[in-house]
Formats: structure tokens, C-alpha cells, sequence
């Protein structure tokens, strides 16, 4: 299905509102290896690669405005590269960071997509010189339990800054040191966990991919 750059603009404003876009749009800086300030997170944009594109189809395939970009091939929602760039783009115009979901070259974006498939996270389509993706069942189960992990920690991570922020304003000195929230380091670990469960299955063909970056 074709789209302008108009009909892209109002499909995405209309899809401001979806709860599941809202809830992501949370999580953007840490997909992008980088906390809300901008500084590089411990995980790093590499290590985050194959989630950031799960994240994107799986998105693509349950917002019922992005099902719209989408063409229907053997009963399931199937979706161009280019369109998948888009859904990435549009979290450009969603708070509380307006920061698009990082999207490689097509290039690359062929290859993490053809990796992935391989494992039977996604499924890829040819038709007519194009290519066409959806997530499967098996994808969209490990993305729900990655997106669970993402947002366990920006939500411990914003009550530690919420709390260092208040403790600092009341001191007298102003002079109160952050306190590292137990709960946040388990949740940390845990996501960690989860990122480098995915990626250890596809190692080796991700340091190719690491070196043409």
C-alpha cells in the first residue's frame, strides 16, 4: 500500500493515542542504548539491535493504525521496509523524549530482518521485487516478555532519579548523594538477562553486521 508523506503525518497523529505507542514512546532512549539525558546506557545501541526491530513490526502489527501500511498476505499483516522505517520515525512526535526508534539502512535492516527469520521470529515475504515482514507468534511472545523488561526499568529508573532529585532539594547542603535502588539493580540484571537470551542465539552473525556499521 502506498503512503505519502501526508497520509503518513495523520496516520501517526491519529495514532498518538494508542496505549501501547504511549507506553513504548517510554522506553525509546533505552532501545537506543541511551538514558533520557542522552548518555550511552551500559547496554549500548549494538547490544540492542535485533529488540529495536522486534519492537518495530511487533508495533507495526498490533497498532490498528499502522495494520493500515500493512498488505494481507496468507491471513497475516505484512509490512515493506520502508514502512517499517516509518513506524520507527513516528515516535518522533510522541513524548516525553520525541526521539525515533534508531532504523538502519535498508541494507542492514534486510539483513537483521533475514537473521531473525531464520529463528522463526519473523517471517519474510518476496513479492514483486519486494519484501515483505511480519512478526510470528514465537516473535511476538519474546517481544512482549522484552517489552515487560524495558519497561520495569525505566519505571524503577524514574522513581531512583524521582527520589535523588527530591532528597537533593530538601538537604539543607544540598549535598545528598543518589541512593542505587535495589529493586532497580534487579530489574537491571533481568533486562540484561533478557537482551543477551536474544542475542546469544544469533552471536556470530551479528559481528558482521557490528563491523559493516
Amino acid at each position: 500500500m502506498f503512503m505519502s508523506s501526508v497520509d503518513f503525518l495523520t496516520l501517526t497523529l491519529q495514532s498518538l493515542n494508542e496505549p501501547m505507542l504511549k507506553i513504548v514512546a517510554n522506553v525509546v532512549p533505552i532501545l537506543n542504548g541511551r538514558d533520557s539525558t542522552g548518555n550511552v546506557l551500559y547496554l549500548g545501541p549494538q547490544t540492542t539491535k535485533i529488540h529495536r526491530y522486534l519492537i518495530v513490526v511487533f508495533l507495526a502489527k498490533a497498532t490498528q493504525m499502522f495494520r493500515l501500511m500493512g498488505k494481507e498476505i496468507d491471513n497475516s499483516i505484512y509490512f515493506t521496509l520502508y514502512g517499517l522505517s516509518k513506524v520507527a520515525e513516528s515516535f518522533k512526535l510522541m513524548g516525553p523524549y520525541h526521539a525515533a526508534i534508531q532504523y538502519d539502512r535498508t541494507k542492514v535492516a534486510t539483513r537483521i530482518y533475514n537473521m531473525i527469520s531464520n529463528n522463526g521470529l519473523v517471517a519474510i515475504k518476496k513479492i514483486g521485487g519486494e519484501t515483505y515482514i511480519t512478526i510470528t507468534e514465537k516473535g511476538e511472545d519474546v517481544t512482549t516478555k522484552l517489552l515487560q523488561e524495558l519497561i520495569a526499568y525505566e519505571e524503577f529508573a524514574n522513581i531512583n532519579r524521582r527520589t535523588d532529585y527530591e532528597e537533593k532539594f530538601v538537604s539543607k547542603g544540598g549535598n545528598v548523594s543518589g541512593r542505587y535502588d535495589p529493586g532497580l539493580q534487579r530489574v537491571e540484571r533481568k533486562l540484561a538477562e533478557k537482551i543477551s537470551e536474544i542475542n546469544l542465539q544469533f552471536e556470530d552473525e551479528l559481528k558482521t553486521i557490528d563491523d559493516e556499521n
